[in-house]
């Protein structure tokens, strides 16, 4: 490889890296304030899982993700997928059955 691909390449990867740890920091957040709303439905007797709230995010980000400007990103299967794995990852979170 040539010094000017590889150039590209190298900031290229810098650039997936700043936005991994945008993306973590993000999840981060999400969980900490999985944690705060979970705190809220013990203190006032309310049941932690919300199906129906759970299908509302959902279908937003996914009806989002078809949206102009996020064309070439993930495909709407995929994006779900990853919203339901984050989704399920909180659940376990608030729930106690995963570390933190």
């Amino acid at each position: 490889m040539t010094a000017e691909p590889r150039d590209e390449l190298l900031r290229l990867r810098a650039e997936m890296d700043a936005v991994n740890a945008r993306l973590a920091a993000v999840l981060h957040d999400r969980a900490r304030l999985c944690r705060r709303i979970a705190a809220h439905k013990r203190a006032h007797g309310l049941p932690l899982a919300d199906p129906a709230r759970e299908r509302q995010m959902l279908e937003a980000l996914l009806a989002g993700a078809l949206q102009p400007g996020t064309a070439g990103g993930f495909a709407p299967r995929e994006l779900e997928g990853i919203l339901r794995a984050v989704f399920a990852a909180s659940r376990r979170l608030v729930e106690g059955t995963t570390g933190g």
